[in-house]
């Protein structure tokens, strides 16, 4: 099936910094570029400079890869819809200091998954060192455990392996920033047009078939999703800020209706 969006980040140049696409880095570099880090970094240089420490500095970080999606877009029977990449310091680490993780990104960007056991990479316990394991795994727990126990015998590496198969995510916005600040850009960027187009002519059709659950934890309106949609959960008010996927959380009992699980 073609897929626009894919074949947009298909084509960004991932070599060397800076990572934003083309088709969005005229609109990131207006204001004197002011939303953006773009100078080039890495671990070490990114620890020596003024950033380390600066918890007031929102900008987005144009030395890490973007993260326009995770897991397999084509197969996934659940799909998370976020705001943008958060920023820790393990993804400098990860990015410059681990080829292993750098490699799965790119692949992850590409949709390429031959060979891998887990596509949700940040289910892949070989990871479970970096930020983005942590932040997934810990939000998935509760739900993991339950799937553990209903369907692979306790057996935990079995309910992360097959979550991560059936779970993908989108942000709309692709570049990592500590929080985000730049909402003006959400109305600009191609990457975003792009996003929201693939929502509405992917995979609402597919959640209206049956053939697949949408949650959408944040920016809600900005999506576009018709509030008639079959197969939405959509978080509001103070659900947003935690954005829980327990077990009794809306999108945790989503996740676990795929299994057959009430």
């Amino acid at each position: 099936m073609p897929n626009e969006l894919v074949d947009f980040w298909q084509s960004c140049p991932l070599d060397a910094p800076p990572f934003a696409h083309p088709g969005d880095l005229a609109v990131l570099q207006q204001q004197d570029g002011r939303n953006i880090d773009a100078e080039p970094k890495d671990f070490d240089s990114f620890v020596a400079g003024s950033r380390f420490g600066d918890f007031d500095d929102h900008r987005l970080h144009l030395s890490l890869l973007p993260i326009p999606y995770g897991g397999n877009l084509e197969r996934a029977k659940i799909v998370i819809l976020l705001l943008n990449p958060g920023f820790s310091y393990t993804d400098y680490w990860a990015e410059t200091r681990v080829p292993q993780y750098r490699h799965r990104l790119k692949e992850n960007i590409r949709q390429s998954f031959r060979g891998v056991k887990f596509p949700f990479l940040w289910l892949d316990p070989e990871f479970c060192w970096h930020s983005g394991f942590a932040w997934w795994e810990r939000k998935l727990r509760d739900v993991l455990t339950v799937i553990a126990k209903k369907e692979f015998r306790s057996s935990y590496l079995k309910a992360l392996q097959d979550l991560s198969t059936k779970l993908a995510h989108l942000e709309l916005v692709p570049y990592h920033s500590p929080a985000f600040r730049a909402h003006a850009l959400i109305r600009q960027l191609r990457s975003v047009e792009l996003a929201q187009q693939f929502v509405r002519d992917v995979l609402v059709p597919k959640a209206n078939a049956g053939n697949l659950t949408l949650i959408v934890t944040r920016q809600s309106a900005t999506w576009g999703i018709p509030p008639r949609t079959k197969n939405l959960v959509v978080y509001s008010g103070g659900e947003t800020r935690g954005a829980s996927l327990s077990r009794k959380s809306q999108g945790g009992k989503a996740i676990l209706r795929h299994y057959g699980i009430e």
